[in-house]
């Protein structure tokens, strides 16, 4: 086997394998020998029919196929082993450069190389949302109209009044024609300011401010090309308006009888304080998926990353599956999905691209930073989501289809591992957004503080255990003999006595 690479710039290798000529004769008879075991040939006992004449019956030709494709099979991973070449995905073949020798030419995508920079050192200012009385005071003002009466008036209509209209819509120049489309009495609630989802078009409803019933007005609209109905897009419409009736709309005061109204409250004062707690997490929420891409932003900007298409190309499938699940969930077939989008398929694809691929590299940087930073999931907890995340897939399947699934091995093993990736990359996302604040550095400073201490109690133990230790020797030395040291002196004293007598007779 002999091996040749070449690098090329998209982060892939083409990589050629040649193969000794014996090798594919050789599998061209095992493949043979399986035709064999398994067909009956006319005179042979199974398995016993020779090469020649299976080779009739089944073709040269797709012998050789198959005996290419076994030969493949059995020698790539070992040419990538042998190249040192760690694969993202699976390799394509390009190419049978020839079969005598066999020698095949493939490209193999290579895992991505991904060099973050000092990324521990990335701040960004980090300055959340603060939630104003005033802001609390519009929630509550929206509640208040949830609980509106609606009571006629003898009166131009006025901003908050809801104006019921008779209309017919025409397209202009037809307007002796059949409508477009028409309705009876249709309520419109007229606001400060017109927005996108007003009927029939932005503006309409405050046309008729001033207007009491019995007034009539003819408005015209164009409607833009990019309209959510098809059927106006572009088109001039002419709206013949008659007002039936005004009403205005008589709101609730903000009182502890309104708090109860609401819920669990006895007083507005509990109601506002939820409500700001609510809209501070909802804008924290909100403030923290944005502060995360910028902290993203500047690690990217300072970071060199190297990865193939194929890892692009899968996050293009993945928004795509996206956008066909949208168009299950608006009851839409993919082409009438399409038509709104007004493009194919594949322009799609290629209007997805970029987004792919920023997902894919935001997907590197933090997948590379749980493993630099030794992030771990808790086991419990990403067992516990998989049988959730399972049992929300299953729900929508046929029953036949969901109990094959569930028993699938491979099946409950792809959905736990892309559980486990999730909720890895949702913690490299907090430690992210815990680094580009400054907490680790405070979290450093806390942990070196409280080894500092440690080690200033250890010392001090230390010295104390030390001086204790002296004070003990010390006192052993000026104690007087014990007794049995004592007595252990003694006979010596006495002979020491008697000698002295005898000396002095």
């Amino acid at each position: 086997m002999k091996v040749t690479t070449k690098s090329r710039d998209d982060h892939q290798v083409e990589l050629t394998l040649t193969l000794d000529s014996k090798e594919l004769e050789r599998a061209k008879r095992r493949i043979a020998r399986a035709y064999a075991k398994r067909m009956r040939i006319s005179g042979f006992r199974p398995g016993k029919a020779p090469y020649e004449v299976v080779a009739r019956k089944v073709g040269e030709e797709a012998l050789e196929q198959e005996a290419l494709e076994a030969l493949l099979d059995e020698y790539y991973p070992k040419a990538l082993e042998e190249a040192d070449i760690d694969p993202y995905g699976p390799g394509t073949l390009e190419e049978i450069v020839s079969t005598d020798p066999p020698e095949f030419r493939l490209l193999v995508p290579l895992q991505a190389d991904v060099d973050l920079g000092d990324y521990r050192s990335v701040r960004v200012p980090y300055e959340p949302p603060e939630v104003s009385d005033e802001d609390v005071d519009t929630a509550l003002n929206t509640y208040r109209s949830m609980f509106a009466v609606l009571e006629p008036v003898d009166r131009p209509a006025e901003v908050g009044d809801v104006v019921y209209v008779n209309v017919e819509a025409y397209e202009e120049g037809q307007e002796d024609g059949e409508p477009l489309f028409a309705d009876q009495n249709h309520p419109l609630l007229i606001e400060e300011e017109p927005h996108e989802y007003e009927w029939p078009y932005p503006g309409f409803p405050e046309a008729f401010l001033g207007a009491k019933a019995g007034d009539t007005k003819t408005l015209v609209y164009t409607y833009p090309e990019d309209d959510g109905n098809e059927d106006l897009r572009g088109k001039t419409v002419v709206f013949k308006a008659e007002v039936t009736e005004v009403k205005g709309r008589a709101l609730p005061e903000l009182d502890d009888d309104f708090a109860k109204q609401l819920g669990d409250f006895e007083t507005m004062d509990e109601v506002r304080d939820v409500v700001r707690e609510e809209m501070l997490q909802q804008q924290r929420a909100a403030y923290d998926a944005e502060y995360l891409e910028q902290v993203l932003d500047a690690i990217l900007a300072q970071a060199t990353l190297k990865y193939p298409p194929q890892m692009v190309d899968e996050e293009v499938e993945n928004l795509l599956d996206e956008h066909k699940h949208r168009a299950e969930q608006t009851g839409q077939t993919w082409e009438e999905y399409l038509d709104d989008l007004n493009m194919d398929e594949e322009e799609l694809r290629a209007n997805l691209r970029e987004e792919a691929e920023d997902i894919a590299r935001r997907r590197l940087v933090l997948s590379t930073i749980a493993e630099q930073e030794n992030l771990e999931v808790d086991e419990n907890q990403v067992v516990e989501q998989t049988r959730q995340n399972l049992a929300q897939m299953l729900a929508f399947m046929d029953r036949k289809e969901a109990r094959r699934l569930a028993r699938d091995r491979k099946f409950v093993q792809d959905v736990l591992l892309a559980t486990t990736m999730d909720a890895l990359l949702t913690q490299a996302e907090e430690f992210v957004i815990a680094l580009g604040k400054g907490e680790l550095d405070e979290q450093a400073e806390a942990e070196d503080a409280e080894e500092e201490k440690l080690t200033d109690d250890a010392v001090a133990q230390a010295v104390e255990a030390a001086e204790a230790q002296a004070e003990a020797e010390a006192e052993a030395e000026t104690e007087p003999a014990t007794e049995a040291e004592a007595a252990e002196e003694e006979p010596a004293s006495a002979s020491t006595s008697e000698d002295s007598e005898d000396r002095g007779e």
